[in-house]
């Protein structure tokens, strides 16, 4: 598994429907675990963009990435 600058599990990466890089990584909140989904903020034709353009295989992504952090893989 990839790890972040910090040393964090990146479970995955990848770009949306836009370019906009998704990912979703391991937070360092202390106590219970959780993780940060995020994806960079940018413009397309004009428009704020700031949530994510996900197609079904994208989506799956994300929930094959949820559930190795729900089952404790990093």
């Amino acid at each position: 598994m990839k790890r972040s600058k910090r040393g964090f599990a990146i479970y995955t990466s990848f770009n949306d429907a836009y370019g906009k890089r998704i990912t979703v990584v391991r937070s360092s909140l202390v106590g219970l675990p959780h993780v940060w989904i995020q994806n960079e903020v940018t413009e397309h034709m004009g428009v704020h963009l700031g949530n994510a353009h996900l197609n079904r295989r994208m989506a799956k992504q994300i929930i094959k990435a949820l559930q190795a952090f729900i089952d404790g893989k990093e």
